[in-house]
């Protein structure tokens, strides 16, 4: 158990947590990532709703805090972008926040900064791992259009938006191209961190063999997260505020469903 200094207004936060690793003790970890059905990618996201409705307000709270604490940075230029280095410190947390729910019924604020006092290291290497690979991403996709841009000109001389239009359009497809296998390489790595302490480069490798194996459900569940997206957006965006927990507690089961071995239930 963490103590903490409550004298100190200063002291960062820390959580008071025990680990749950030994939550996933009733299934081991798969040698090689499962393929799942494609169907299982509507399962994750109803097996995340279960889990939110656990604690839902208290699940809202932790989604409103640490959006909160991100758009903050972001309002700064160069340390709203390194603060990307943070996601899976705070994504750790949020792991561990739906272990807990599924395994004692409960969920803790203090869970939200778990990342922070177990596992810090791998996890913030993973986090700089991520944002090394989105500035080359962004580097590249920038090239691309800087030299899209000046093919372009030639072409369309008499229509210089439209070589700019194309040119853009150019970089943003290469930009998405690179930065899909970044999200897959990142998307189960803090829960595989925190759940198995297995090193950042190598729990990157098999998130992405992962994400590799199942597009189909992945596909599956990104068309129904968009949904769900576009229509939380109906009410003043209220929805959001239960969507978003809704789909990132949903990584949690998929982790459970890709690397576990078969649930005993």
């Amino acid at each position: 158990m963490v103590m903490t200094n409550q004298h100190d207004p200063f002291r960062p936060p820390e959580a008071a947590i025990e680990p749950l690793v030994e939550g996933n003790g009733d299934r081991p970890l798969l040698e090689e990532p499962r393929r799942s059905p494609a169907g299982h990618g509507s399962k994750w996201i109803g097996q995340g709703w279960q889990l939110f409705k656990v604690r839902f307000g208290l699940w809202i709270a932790m989604f409103i805090v640490m959006g909160a604490m991100f758009m903050g940075l972001g309002l700064l230029p160069i340390i709203g972008f390194l603060a990307s280095a943070a996601y899976p410190l705070f994504f750790g947390g949020w792991m561990i926040a739906s272990d807990r729910a599924k395994h004692q019924g409960e969920v803790r604020f203090e869970d939200l900064f778990a990342g922070f006092s177990l596992h810090f290291r791998p996890l913030a290497i993973a986090g700089l791992l991520y944002l090394g690979a989105t500035l080359v991403v962004m580097v590249i996709a920038g090239l691309t259009a800087v030299v899209m841009g000046g093919s372009m000109m030639a072409v369309f001389t008499a229509d210089p938006g439209a070589s700019i239009g194309v040119a853009f359009l150019v970089a943003f497809l290469v930009y998405m191209a690179l930065f899909v296998p970044v999200l897959m390489a990142i998307w189960f790595a803090p829960a595989l961190i925190v759940f198995h302490a297995i090193e950042p480069i190598e729990s990157m490798k098999l998130s992405f063999k992962a994400c590799l194996l199942n597009i189909p459900a992945f596909l599956l569940y990104g068309l129904l997260g968009m949904v769900l997206i576009i229509l939380g957006a109906i009410p003043l965006l209220l929805g959001w505020l239960v969507v978003y927990p809704v789909l990132m507690i949903s990584t949690y089961p998929a982790y459970r469903d890709l690397f576990l071995a078969e649930d005993p239930d």
